[in-house]
C-alpha cells in the first residue's frame, strides 16, 4: 500500500464543494473517509497552486487506485453523506518528496491540461430540462437490472440519488443487451447519449443510488429520439432496431420503369395525403404515451404503497390511508383524491401535531419521481 506522507492538519468539514475545497489550499492534499461496509474508505486530492494534480484511493484492504480510476472513487467518497474531510498543508519538501515516492499519483503539467480539455469536452452540459416518460413499470429497488433485459426487448433503466439535497437522474433504453440512448441529469445541466453514460455508471454502481425497470417499446424510443436525438449512443443503429426517420427528402421516385422523379409535396398531393401538421403531431405522440387502465391501476397502487412508507414515518403519524384516483386528461395525468392521516395518541390524547407541509412534501416528492406531466388536486386530512 502507499503511504502517504503527512502534512501539517489544517482542519475538519462534512461538506464541502470541490472547487471551494481546492482554494483552500496552495500546496497539499484533501483527505475525504468513509467508514462503509466495514471497511475505512480514503480518497487523496493533491494540488499544488491551487490546481489539482493528482487523485489517489484505498479503502485500506486489498484496493488502491490513482489516475482516472481514482479520481472516479475520490469524487464517488466527495458526494457521499456521512463523510469527513480533512485538508492538510505541504510545504514545498514534503510535495516533491511525494513525488518522488510515488510518481504513480501525480499528473504531469501537459497531461494535466489535455485531461482538463478532454474532461472539459466530455462535460459539456446542455441547460435544458428533460421529460422522459417511464413506461410500464416492472421493478424497483433493484441492483442487478441486466436480468431484465431480454433479447428482441426495449426496456427503460431509470436511475437516481440524491447528493447533498440535489438529485442526479439517469436514463438508459435497452435493446436486449445493446443500450440505445442514454441520458443524464443533475444541477449542472443535462449530458446526451455517450457523454451521459460516464455519470450514469456512476450512479448505478453507488448503492445509495435507485434503479428502477421499466418496460419500453420500439414507437415510444422512436418518439423519444425525435424529441432528443442527442440520446442515441450510436449514431448509426441498424434500422432494423430503430427505424432512421427525415424531413429533408425532397424527391422519390415513383417507379423504376417510369424513371420520373416528383417533388414530395406532388406526391403527397398524388396520393390525397395532406401534410402532417402540429396537431397530427401531437395526436401521434398522445397516442403513443396514453397509458391504458391497466397501466394506470397499476401506477396508482405504487404512488399509493410509496405515499404510506414516506408518510409513516413523519413523528406524531400512526396511520395513513389514501383514497387517491388517477386519469389520464389532455396529454398530463390527473391525481386527485384524500390522504386520511391518522395521530399517534396516548390515553386517547393526541401526542403530537402532525405539520401538513411535511406531508404534503412527501406526497409531492412520490408524484415526482412516477409522473412526469400531472395536476394534482389531493387533500390531506388529519385526524
Amino acid at each position: 500500500m502507499i503511504k502517504i506522507v503527512e502534512g501539517e492538519y489544517i482542519k475538519t468539514l462534512t461538506d464541502g464543494n470541490l472547487e471551494d475545497l481546492v482554494k483552500e489550499l496552495d500546496r497539499g492534499y484533501i483527505l475525504v473517509m468513509l467508514k462503509e461496509n466495514n471497511k475505512l474508505h480514503e480518497g487523496y486530492i493533491f494540488v499544488e497552486d491551487g490546481e489539482i494534480i493528482g487523485y489517489y484511493y484505498t479503502d485500506n484492504l486489498m484496493e488502491e487506485v490513482f489516475g482516472t480510476e481514482g479520481k472516479v472513487k475520490v469524487l464517488e467518497l466527495l458526494n457521499k453523506e456521512n463523510k469527513v474531510i480533512e485538508i492538510y498543508k505541504y510545504n514545498k519538501d514534503k510535495l516533491n518528496l511525494m513525488k518522488w515516492l510515488c510518481p504513480e499519483i501525480f499528473v504531469k503539467k501537459d497531461d494535466k491540461n489535455k485531461k482538463e480539455k478532454s474532461d472539459h469536452k466530455e462535460e459539456k452540459y446542455i441547460q435544458t430540462k428533460i421529460t422522459i416518460p417511464l413506461g410500464n413499470f416492472i421493478a424497483a429497488n433493484v441492483r442487478d437490472f441486466e436480468k431484465y433485459l431480454e433479447e428482441n426487448k426495449y426496456i427503460l433503466i431509470y436511475v437516481y440519488r440524491k447528493v447533498n439535497n440535489n438529485f442526479e437522474t439517469g436514463y438508459v433504453i435497452y435493446y436486449g443487451n445493446k443500450p440505445l440512448a442514454a441520458a443524464y441529469e443533475s444541477k449542472n445541466g443535462v449530458l446526451f447519449g455517450k457523454e451521459a453514460c460516464y455519470k450514469i455508471g456512476s450512479l448505478l454502481n453507488d448503492e445509495n443510488s435507485v434503479i428502477e425497470v421499466y418496460e419500453y417499446d420500439e414507437k415510444k424510443v422512436n418518439v423519444l429520439l425525435e424529441e432528443y436525438p442527442n440520446m442515441k449512443i450510436d449514431n448509426e443503429l441498424k434500422e432494423d432496431v430503430i427505424e432512421e426517420k427525415t424531413d429533408n427528402v425532397e424527391s422519390i421516385s415513383l417507379s423504376y420503369e417510369e424513371n420520373v422523379d416528383i417533388s414530395r409535396e406532388e406526391l403527397l398531393k398524388k396520393l390525397g395525403i395532406s401534410e402532417p401538421d402540429d396537431s397530427w403531431i401531437e395526436a401521434v405522440i398522445e397516442d403513443l404515451i396514453k397509458p391504458n387502465n391497466e397501466e394506470l391501476q397499476e401506477l396508482k397502487e405504487i404512488i399509493e404503497k410509496e405515499m404510506i412508507e414516506k408518510i409513516k414515518n413523519i413523528d406524531g403519524v400512526e396511520d395513513i390511508k389514501p383514497e387517491i384516483n388517477l386519469k389520464w386528461e389532455n396529454g398530463r395525468y390527473l391525481i386527485y383524491g384524500d390522504i386520511n392521516v391518522k395521530r399517534k395518541k396516548i390515553l386517547g390524547i393526541i401526542k403530537k401535531n402532525v405539520d401538513p407541509s411535511l406531508i404534503k412534501f412527501e406526497i409531492d416528492n412520490v408524484i415526482k419521481k412516477h409522473l412526469a406531466k400531472y395536476t394534482s388536486r389531493i387533500s390531506i386530512n388529519i385526524e
